[in-house]
């Protein structure tokens, strides 16, 4: 006989707990980690008295399931953690009550957290507890920089000139001082220059980036990965058209793990990264590229030892001075050699001359930058190669593909951060479980 539902109301007495699998991720998660530490992170944006508001905790956890779950809109992440009683658990929120509207989170970043420094230190705070674990080792590490669109039409741009004042590129603060006590160091100018750029309308802080494999604006996130476990170490992000290797130094001193070696690619290949990086007192090993004014090209040696230059004849061009160029807006290192001693050299006519000497213009800290070359092919460079491979890009690849970090929902620099600090600390605590 067909069987038919009557329909009536039954009262039933429900334990959510029980319902949740010991294996769901979060579960797992939340036997992991205490979150109650927000409440002492949240603690300063609100005030003593008044009338209570919705609790940080439960805020901040809902945000993370959208980013532990790709849930891209806020006002479906409201439905389903309504609907769904593994996120009413996680979230703390019983079935008599409401599930914050998704309203108040947009109107929470307009009036408490206008900056993403609580995300930052939500996600410091995750790193640290994978490091009290063991979990993080210190090791070994990688990084990269990787382009995220904004969320912005392409018709929305225009071009636009600014007014900069434009001086050398300060990677650091340790790395300045070193270049100051050299030989010819001069302080250089601050000249204002005009820069035309394209911008959005829409998003006006985003930057706009013209490369072969990458265009468009929008914003550029550097992250730092432990290859033990691949948990995220550090997390930035800037306007799309700042070189990644302009800001590498002071990422990996702004996070809370210090590696003993890490590994970059051919775009952080210049001078002045690799002598951070001994600064920092951490081994270095980056992918070289091909550069066009090369010494080497012509026949010249380099011998670290006595910090010089030997030519195919055997003659050495001796390290004079540093010289600043206006028209590059950097220093180099001048090596030379009189032209008078080389005129009779059948290969004098291949060499650059200027000002009565045969000279050679390196990088700054070309030791360093030599150092780096000679690492090139061996085991050790080719075993952090290949972990950078694995977890540097293969992290940018899960992040895109299942944590919202496909392209940045959001407007605004803050906001950009705010998205890719979650998006990274959603991924830290996926693999924090695993590890465990």
């Amino acid at each position: 006989m067909m069987g038919k539902q009557s329909g009536q109301i039954q009262m039933v007495i429900l334990d959510i707990d029980s319902m949740i699998p010991e294996d769901h991720l979060l579960r797992r998660i939340k036997n992991c980690v205490n979150f109650d530490f927000i409440y002492e992170k949240a603690a300063p944006y609100y005030s003593p008295v008044g009338r209570k508001s919705i609790d940080p905790v439960v805020l901040i956890k809902m945000l993370l399931i959208g980013y532990l779950y790709g849930i891209k809109s806020e006002r479906r992440l409201e439905e389903e953690v309504s609907l769904n009683l593994a996120y009413r658990w996680f979230c703390g929120i019983d079935l008599m009550h409401r599930v914050p509207d998704h309203s108040t989170f947009s109107q929470n970043r307009k009036r408490r957290f206008q900056e993403a420094s609580i995300f930052r230190e939500i996600f410091n705070e995750i790193v640290l507890k994978c490091i009290e674990l063991g979990i993080v080792s210190g090791e070994t590490g990688v990084a990269d920089g990787s382009f995220l669109p904004s969320n912005v039409s392409w018709d929305s741009r225009y071009e636009a000139v600014e007014t900069v004042q434009r001086s050398t590129v300060k990677y650091m603060e340790e790395l300045e001082a070193e270049l100051s006590f050299m030989p010819g160091y001069k302080e250089p100018e601050n000249v204002k220059k005009e820069k035309e750029s394209l911008k959005s309308r829409t998003d006006p802080e985003c930057g706009y980036i013209h490369q072969a494999r990458k265009k468009g604006l929008g914003y550029l996130t550097e992250m730092t990965v432990d290859t033990r476990h691949g948990i995220i170490t550090g997390v930035d992000c800037y306007p799309a058209n700042q070189r990644k290797s302009d800001i590498i130094l002071e990422h990996l001193k702004g996070q809370p793990c210090k590696y003993q070696e890490i590994g970059l690619d051919g775009g952080y290949d210049i001078g002045a990264v690799h002598r951070g990086l001994e600064l920092l007192g951490v081994q270095g090993y980056t992918a070289i590229r091909e550069y066009q004014n090369n010494a080497m090209k012509k026949g010249f040696c380099y011998e670290e030892e006595t910090d010089r230059f030997v030519c195919r004849q055997g003659e050495y061009l001796a390290f004079q001075k540093l010289i600043y160029k206006k028209s590059t807006e950097n220093y180099y290192r001048l090596y030379s050699r009189s032209k008078k001693q080389c005129k009779n050299c059948p290969n004098f006519s291949a060499c650059a001359t200027d000002l009565g000497t045969v000279r050679i213009n390196a990088s700054a800290y070309y030791p360093s930058f030599y150092r780096n070359s000679k690492k090139v092919g061996t085991s050790d460079y080719l075993r952090v190669m290949r972990l950078r491979k694995i977890w540097a890009e293969g992290t940018f690849a899960v992040l895109k593909r299942g944590h919202k970090l496909n392209k940045i929902q959001k407007r605004g620099l803050q906001k950009a951060i705010e998205e890719c600090l979650l998006s990274a600390t959603a991924l830290n605590l996926k693999r924090l479980v695993k590890a465990v």
